[in-house]
């Protein structure tokens, strides 16, 4: 998080993109085999991972949507 508000600094959209990898590599750390993944056992892995990956992607995507005012 640290590392995207820093690299927000220099472009927004690079700490956009930064901030996007926290979701993805939940999502990869949700894709693991057990017993890496024994934290969560509510809900199907599609579903989390499924999730992470939207997050991130709509996080990357407003990000390249939103016009630069400078």
């Amino acid at each position: 998080m640290a590392a995207a508000g820093a690299c927000s600094v220099i472009d927004f959209r690079l700490g956009a993109v930064v901030l996007a990898v926290v979701p993805a590599c939940l999502a990869g750390f949700r894709a693991m085999p057990p017993p890496w993944t024994d934290v969560w056992t509510n809900r199907s892995k599609a579903v989390d991972i499924t999730t992470c990956l939207l997050f991130a992607g709509l996080l990357v995507g407003l990000a390249f949507v939103v016009p630069l005012t400078r």
